[in-house]
């Protein structure tokens, strides 16, 4: 993967938004993952934290459709964006062995997070 002149150093891009996740640190010197738009920082989200959950966010733009949480016990979570009689399973990146991220082309009103115990589903909101 090439790095473009715009992505901050050690910073994960996520292609289709355009965003891009970079890791901070929290309270206690946990791990914390940022969650960037070409408009700012839009999320901050701290391992092991208050209020920690599978997902954290997700949301749907022109063209697009994005979600993040934290990792759960066990670390893999399998991803799939909903909208109608359509479906996309993609793979999750994860960021800082605590946080995943997905995203996938099209605007999906639901994704559905599985993990080895748990299976989630959430309505995207609508990003401008």
């Amino acid at each position: 993967m090439t790095m473009d002149a715009d992505i901050a150093p050690g910073a994960t891009p996520l292609p289709e938004s355009g965003w891009e996740l970079r890791v901070g640190r929290g309270s206690g010197d946990r791990p914390a993952l940022e969650v960037h738009t070409g408009d700012g920082l839009i999320d901050v989200a701290v391992a092991g934290g208050r209020g920690a959950v599978l997902v954290r966010g997700a949301v749907r733009g022109r063209g697009f459709s994005v979600a993040w949480g934290q990792l759960p016990p066990g670390g893999e979570v399998l991803v799939e964006f909903r909208s109608g009689d359509t479906s996309r399973t993609v793979t999750a990146v994860t960021v800082a062995g605590a946080f995943w991220a997905a995203e996938a082309p099209g605007r999906f009103r639901e994704v559905v997070v599985t993990t080895a115990v748990d299976r989630e589903a959430y309505r995207l909101r609508r990003f401008r």
